[in-house]
């Protein structure tokens, strides 16, 4: 859960940046590279900032996520609380090569989605119009305004989790030392923060990965499945 203001983390890249009177880099500059890091992280992690809602269905197999969409990240259950397995669509093809003409289901049991056609994803059976399920989708953080970062009585707060504080700030920093880049020290200096909020984001996906596969070990050692 993201606690900590926007004014916080470009406060903490200025005092690093050593430009106290915010003369070299203003803070609508830095607040700027602060909406295009958000922007970055989710394009590598796009678990990083989702929503959580209750979707209508078409009537049909093939469903398209709301507009402020960028990719599917689940669909979790239908509206009686019955789970929606996710399921390749190379064996719905082959054991049910008709399954795209359904279209009057009032319980979905399986979905598929294919990365590489990010908005869309498909039901299975095809649902009739109207049926609800729960679905979790990435979506792009709304870039501040200067005006809600410097309110003293209701601060912005950062649109991703504090875990991302590092890579956030790193990202920042990388921008604004580009901006001098055709020093060799500034240079120097933009490289390696990009590489620093590389290596936070693998990190975190490498840990991610890992902690996937000890529940997996765990359940199949428990079920013995």
């Amino acid at each position: 859960m993201a606690t900590i203001t926007v004014a916080s983390i470009l406060g903490r890249a200025n005092t690093l940046l050593n430009d106290k009177t915010w003369t070299r880099w203003t803070k609508q500059e830095l607040l700027d590279y602060y909406n295009d890091a958000t922007r970055a992280i989710v394009l590598v992690r796009p678990d990083a900032h989702t929503k959580n809602v209750a979707f209508t269905c078409v009537a049909g197999t093939k469903q398209v996520l709301p507009a402020d969409a960028l990719r599917l990240i689940e669909v979790l259950r239908n509206a009686s609380g019955r789970v929606i397995n996710f399921t390749e669509r190379k064996a719905l093809d082959d054991s049910y090569p008709d399954w795209h003409s359904t279209n009057t289901a009032t319980r979905v049991e399986a979905y598929t989605y294919d990365d590489r056609d990010p908005k869309t994803f498909y039901l299975y059976p095809g649902p009739a119009a109207n049926v609800s399920i729960d679905i979790v989708y990435s979506v792009a953080p709304q870039a501040k305004l200067l005006a809600d970062v410097e309110d003293d009585t209701n601060p912005a707060i950062a649109d991703l989790d504090d875990i991302y504080i590092n890579p956030l700030i790193d990202f920042i920093l990388y921008r604004a030392f580009s901006k001098d880049a055709e020093y060799a020290a500034n240079s120097n200096r933009a490289s390696g923060h990009y590489q620093a909020y590389l290596q936070q984001l693998g990190e975190k996906t490498q840990v991610d990965a890992n902690l996937e596969q000890r529940r997996e070990q765990g359940f199949n050692r428990v079920t013995g499945r």
